[in-house]
């Protein structure tokens, strides 16, 4: 997949933009603040529809403008189309070869990208929130009909907490938000665990290879429900779903994992809590709760781990994920790399720059203060961004 051109007009505080992308590594480089990071936002919103930063489409516009314009002609499998995005201030809409696109479903995948950026740096530490979005971007770029199930489930949550902020709590209509909420949150848990089982040993492979070969990473997943026994809060492990592991893991049948198991688990959890919802407004089981876990030799990362394994962790998973993708679904995803080599120490920036030099195909984009950090000399193209004008070096 390559992006070969991307125009773009009042966005942020790029009034024009053209640039002619070069097919392998594309350097932006310039000062904090100049517009370089925006060019990285666009061509994810060209992608996704949605930001990867927190916004509202009025920030998308140039101040004194109504609208912004974002246009790229991609290069799928030898196939040109042109996708345009118009961004209004009450909302987005998306063009495929100047025909409107009337359901995302049928446009996402369009455009595949994996954004690299220094918030990720800190999601090991960071919410669990961060740590869902990682995994639900990985599986959106390998399965774009992910991102209208979640937005199922999302519909579902909303409802049924607006139902608990009630002053009359309707019981029948519930049951109807429990039975959706069940089966949409069963299916994006089951995603999740499918993800991490192919995930798992691409993850652990090159972070052998950035860290050192006699450490083993693991990465597993958490759901949250209320013990029957203490009525406390606990986090069950479900890495490998056998219901065997440590911290109150829930017993499954058999040690099975399909989706009538991850149902069930889900329905009890509503049941055990259904009281407290009801005091605290709000749904407290779910996918929307649940959370990655992250193992250095058996020990918690977030806890024990050093500021260099932290960084290796989180390199070795963005890797990974370009890897599983290009492994599992043979296609390379254009990458967003936003200004990460000034947060990674030099092993490990050399590490990262060896490991897109000997990808066989793969377009990069690439933001920078200090070219120096960008150890890439052959097919490299290179853009000065300055008060949002971009000039080919």
């Amino acid at each position: 997949m390559l992006l070969d051109a991307l125009q773009l007009q009042n966005f942020r505080n790029l009034a024009e933009v053209r640039l002619d992308a070069h097919p392998r590594f594309n350097i932006l480089s310039g000062q904090n603040g100049q517009g370089k990071t925006n060019i990285l936002e666009a061509i994810y919103l060209l992608s996704a529809v949605k930001s990867f930063r927190p916004q509202v489409n009025s920030d998308l516009i140039r101040f004194g403008q109504e609208q912004a314009s974002l246009v790229a002609r991609v290069d799928r499998g030898g196939s040109e189309r042109i996708v345009r995005l118009e961004i209004g201030a009450r909302g987005k809409k998306i063009f495929l070869n100047d025909s409107p696109v009337r359901q995302l479903s049928d446009f996402f995948g369009t455009v595949n990208v994996v954004i690299f950026g220094p918030e990720d740096i800190a999601i090991l530490k960071g919410s669990p929130t961060e740590r869902r979005r990682f995994i639900d971007r990985a599986i959106f770029n390998a399965q774009p009909a992910y991102a209208t199930e979640t937005q199922h489930y999302e519909d579902v949550l909303a409802q049924r907490n607006a139902l608990l902020k009630t002053a009359r709590y309707d019981a029948s209509l519930m049951s109807v938000y429990d039975e959706q909420l069940v089966q949409y949150g069963a299916q994006i848990i089951e995603r999740r665990l499918d993800f991490l089982t192919y995930f798992q040993p691409i993850l652990r492979r090159i972070f052998q290879a950035i860290f050192d070969d006699s450490f083993e990473a693991e990465i597993g997943y958490y759901m949250k429900w209320r013990d029957p026994e203490s009525h406390d809060f606990v986090r069950g492990d479900l890495r490998d779903f056998s219901g065997s592991q440590e911290n109150n893991a829930r017993q499954l049948p058999g040690g099975k994992r399909d989706r009538r198991d991850l149902e069930q688990v889900l329905f009890d959890g509503l049941e055990s809590t259904r009281l407290d919802e009801q005091r605290r407004g709000y749904t407290l089981v779910g996918p929307h709760r649940d959370d990655l876990s992250t193992r250095i030799n058996g020990r918690d990362i977030k806890t024990f781990a050093s500021q260099g394994q932290h960084r290796a962790f989180v390199l070795a998973m963005k890797i990974a994920e370009i890897s599983y993708l290009e492994e599992r679904y043979r296609f390379a995803p254009i990458l967003l790399l936003d200004d990460v080599s000034s947060e990674l120490d030099r092993e490990r920036n050399r590490f990262l720059f060896d490991f897109l030099r000997q990808r066989k195909e793969g377009q990069v984009f690439i933001t920078t203060t200090h070219r120096d950090f960008i150890l890439l000399d052959e097919d490299v193209q290179t853009y000065t961004v300055k008060n949002g004008e971009v000039f080919l070096q």
